[in-house]
């Protein structure tokens, strides 16, 4: 196939000095290039500033999900009542009254209308997710499916240049050197991980072979995989339509060093080049977009999450919130909510190079059949089902928690596999020799190796094998609503989350709360303008994604409710600013 010609991502030196677009837009992850995409569609002119070598920021290792009620509705339920419904969840997680709620009212509106655009107008295509409930299925108006859409999977040779500068999905993610499965991949790679003798295993591993073969002949010649999933397909897409268009060019290794704020809006911005420490003016006519992706790595980190180390936080080692300060001179106000942050249990992975890297445990391990969590004292305090951010906030509420031990059985752990551990138990040797896992063979001996006090994870055990065999968690309701019950295992009776611990040897690896996006950010209206102290608007200047206060109140409601309102309220600001400007 041959490659596009066409390449957008450039270095600053390529730039004239007073070079003027339409807008600057600081951030290359999903909300940034999203927003140079709709100005694209309206013959705008974007500069996207990024201060990594790469784009795509954190969206790129996400499984790129975005929660977007009226644009699949199921169960017959036409769009207008999805988003109805949508609503009334929200209002019943978050609070009718909370501060963000005629930006979410503004959400629901728009939402399906801007990925309608987006589908119409450029490459961007999504699938439904037909079976990813809400995360909070108890509530009034949740939905077990329809909300949740992915990006289709993308051929990343059609970005030529350009797919070298895609951020590469999270190593522990993948499989031979960074081939990342779909969704339906990994449970076919699973099945020939767990019963790789079995008539099934073998037809999926023939059907596998042309996947695994242009993997590796992408490593030859690409030195990674060109076919792009999840995440890493949202931001090719994006990156593809832009090429499309002709209308942007990306920056890298450039970060933004002041803002010059004039009567009528943003009249400059200064640029830095990271590389050769040159600077350049930059004058936007229409405004200025941040989009940086929220604070996790920067100066407000120790402020927001004291005791919290960067170490654990899953966000793109890029962002640390640089243009931060720049906004709040220009006026901007900073707001805190929640818990600061969005959050998963997170397992640090030991490299070679005495460092460690985070795996998230989001969806593989925890919720399955055959799976304890327990604190120090050896004692449960949350449903290991339950969504990822409540589980992050459960173990941030007691010193005790952090770190908790995700303990499994033999069979668990060969069947589902256990952090970075592979079903099968690939893997599992070198993790024993490095400490990521520790094992036993009875739940007595584990318990001691790690630390709890002593018959106290036997104990624990007990009560919960006894709940496991009727399958009702007396303690915390595990697998009692649907989300719980589709992170289980579908072919286990009678709740598909809850199974016993059974024979030994046991493993256990520590839990960490590691942070995965901004909750608090900046305070925006419902065209994402930046509000002053007052609640005025700052003529020409926009904050989206992870910069923006979270619109859902410090509350995790759903699968995707950070990259869907970035998408939507790129559409939305961008809108605005060109109408400002004409």
């Amino acid at each position: 196939m041959a490659s596009r010609a066409a390449s957008v991502v450039t270095t600053m030196d390529t730039l004239p000095q007073d070079a003027e677009f339409d807008l600057v837009i600081l951030g290359a992850g999903a909300a940034g290039l999203a927003a140079a995409v709709f100005a694209g569609l309206r013959g705008a002119r974007t500069l996207v500033v990024e201060r990594s070598g790469s784009v795509g920021g954190t969206s790129a290792t996400t499984a790129g999900t975005l929660w977007l009620p009226g644009r699949h509705p199921t169960d017959g339920r036409s769009p207008a009542s999805d988003a109805a419904l949508a609503a009334e969840y929200l209002d019943a997680v978050i609070g009718p009254d909370d501060a963000s709620a005629a930006l979410r009212a503004r959400f629901l509106e728009d939402g399906a209308s801007v990925i309608d655009e987006l589908e119409r107008c450029t490459r961007v295509v999504f699938n439904r997710r037909d079976h990813h409930p809400d995360y909070l299925g108890d509530r009034d108006g949740a939905s077990t499916a329809g909300r949740a859409i992915e990006a289709a999977d993308f051929d990343g040779r059609l970005l030529g240049p350009d797919l070298r500068h895609v951020r590469p999905p999270l190593r522990d993610f993948t499989i031979f050197g960074g081939l990342a499965p779909s969704r339906e991949e990994v449970k076919r790679y699973s099945v020939i991980a767990t019963r790789p003798f079995t008539l099934r295993a073998w037809r999926h591993a023939f059907g596998a072979i042309p996947r695994v073969a242009r993997h590796i002949a992408d490593r030859a010649v690409r030195g990674r995989s060109s076919w792009l999933t999840l995440g890493n397909a949202l931001i090719g897409r994006l990156l593809a339509s832009l090429q499309d268009l002709g209308t942007a060019r990306i920056v890298l290794h450039s970060t933004v060093t002041s803002i010059t704020r004039g009567t009528h809006g943003i009249d400059s911005v200064t640029l830095l080049d990271a590389r050769t420490g040159t600077t350049k003016q930059i004058r936007p006519r229409a405004g200025l977009v941040s989009a940086t992706g929220g604070f996790s790595r920067g100066v407000r980190r120790a402020e927001l999450l004291p005791g919290l180390p960067a170490e654990w936080s899953a966000v793109a080692d890029s962002v640390e919130g640089g243009a931060h300060a720049l906004l709040e001179h220009a006026g901007a106000v900073f707001a805190r909510q929640g818990t600061d942050a969005f959050w998963a249990p997170v397992s640090l992975v030991p490299a070679a190079d005495g460092t460690t890297r985070v795996y998230p445990h989001f969806a593989l391990d925890r919720g399955k059949p055959g799976f304890v969590l327990v604190d120090q004292g050896g004692r449960r305090f949350v449903s290991e089902a339950a969504p990822y951010h409540v589980v992050g906030e459960a173990m941030l509420e007691r010193p005790q928690r952090v770190p908790s031990y995700l303990i499994a059985d033999r069979a668990a752990l060969r069947r589902y596999g256990l952090g970075v551990v592979r079903p099968g138990g690939w893997g599992l040797h070198a993790r024993l020799r490095d400490g990521y896992v520790t094992a036993a063979r009875t739940l007595d001996d584990l318990g001691a190796r790690i630390g709890l006090p002593e018959g106290a994870l036997a104990a624990t055990v007990a009560r919960f094998n006894r709940d496991a065999a009727r399958g009702v968690d007396e303690a915390f309701g595990r697998g009692n609503d649907p989300y719980q019950r589709a992170l289980g295992d579908a072919g286990h009776r009678p709740n598909p989350s809850l199974g016993a611990l059974g024979p030994g040897p046991y493993y256990s690896i520590r839990l960490h709360p590691g942070d995965i996006g901004s909750a608090s950010g900046f305070v925006t209206d419902e065209r994402a303008r930046a509000l002053d102290a007052d609640g005025a608007p700052i003529p020409g200047l926009y904050v989206l994604g992870s910069d923006m206060r979270s619109i859902m109140g410090g509350r995790y409601p759903g699968p995707g409710i950070t990259l869907g309102p970035a998408i939507v309220f790129a559409a939305l600001a961008v809108r605005d600013a060109i109408e400002r400007a004409r």
